[in-house]
């Protein structure tokens, strides 16, 4: 049974935790805050060991769950790594490149996993998108939700817009070739909401809308493809498939009507926590037990760089720019 812990007791360790104490193959050997009071809290529901310090965690455990703010990932991931434990950080693995590259060069060369919580990967739904999403030409992307001010410094590029970044690099597999991003703050100093458009060289084109202002919580993605529309919903988990589609005008009294005709298919979809599966792919990895298969390093980095250059055009007001990422 391996050993675990948790480095960071925020809102997403929080998350960890509860699956962690859900698990049978796992132990969790102590959960870490800097926040004495955060501790306290969690030790009246959870009775594991406590740390303020990270460092006197790692000699106790085999791999750890990384939910530090972002800031602090690229340091406490190398000592970890460097510890020999195997590591799940969250997103965004770091916001410089050259940091990201090197924690896996760290990890190559120690023959350990890293791991970056992309938890969309899991999601049900994304994971049967990639058997019907064979030749997109469009993909829409719709991320939205309330204002939370606990999130006002942080980037909504690296916090809501990573996640249709990685999902849409990954499913179109091509260079990117041109990006467009414009994006506007309401409450906070950095942009809270934001739109870019991504060409590719495979001549895809892809639109990601994300906000932090919208009263309503949506989280979709529509992609048109040869003879289908596939509709898909992240928090029900459900995808649509549209097939065969007609549109007549039909001249009634004093109007014009309009009739959309299809095939409508509803996609099975195996529905479990994405969370859970994600950290249960890792353990396994970890263990030996499967093979670490989502992405490559490579595409890794390649969602980091791209979201990491879409920041920078919002926060220089570039625009558009022509690009080969």
């Amino acid at each position: 049974m391996l050993n675990v812990g948790i480095i960071g007791l925020g809102k997403m360790g929080k998350y960890h935790l509860n699956i962690y104490d859900e698990l049978t193959n796992a132990n969790m050997a102590g959960m870490c805050d800097a926040s004495e009071e955060v501790l306290g809290e969690l030790s009246k529901r959870y009775p594991y060991k406590t740390y303020t310090d990270y460092r006197e965690l790692l000699p106790h455990v085999d791999a750890v769950t990384i939910a530090a703010p972002t800031v602090h990932h690229y340091d406490i991931a190398k000592e970890c790594l460097e510890a020999g434990v195997h590591v799940l950080v969250e997103k965004p693995i770091t916001t410089d490149l050259a940091q990201a590259e090197e924690l896996f060069n760290i990890a190559e060369k120690r023959g350990l996993v890293l791991h970056i919580g992309h938890v969309e990967r899991f999601n049900g739904a994304v994971q049967e998108l990639r058997k019907i999403a064979t030749d997109p030409y469009l993909i829409e992307s719709r991320r939205v939700g309330p204002y939370n001010p606990n999130f006002a410094g942080d980037s909504i590029v690296l916090d809501l817009m990573i996640h249709d970044i990685d999902i849409i690099v990954n499913m179109v597999n091509s260079d990117v070739t041109e990006l467009q991003a414009s994006g506007y703050s309401v409450h906070s100093k950095l942009p809270d909401y934001a739109s870019v458009h991504l060409h590719f060289a495979n001549n895809t084109t892809a639109h990601i809308l994300v906000s932090r202002v919208t009263q309503k919580k949506d989280r979709t993605m529509s992609i048109s493809q040869k003879d289908s529309f596939i509709s898909l919903d992240y928090t029900s988990q459900d995808i649509n498939i549209y097939r065969n589609i007609q549109s007549t005008q039909i001249m009634g009294n004093k109007e014009l009507r309009y009739k959309n005709e299809y095939v409508l298919e509803r996609l099975f979809v195996y529905k479990d926590n994405p969370l859970k599966q994600e950290i249960k792919h890792f353990l396994d990895c970890v263990s030996g037990q499967e093979e670490c298969r989502v992405v490559t390093v490579e595409h890794e980095l390649k969602s980091l760089k791209i979201a990491l250059k879409i920041d920078e055009i919002l926060m220089k007001d570039k625009g558009a720019i022509e690009v080969n990422l």
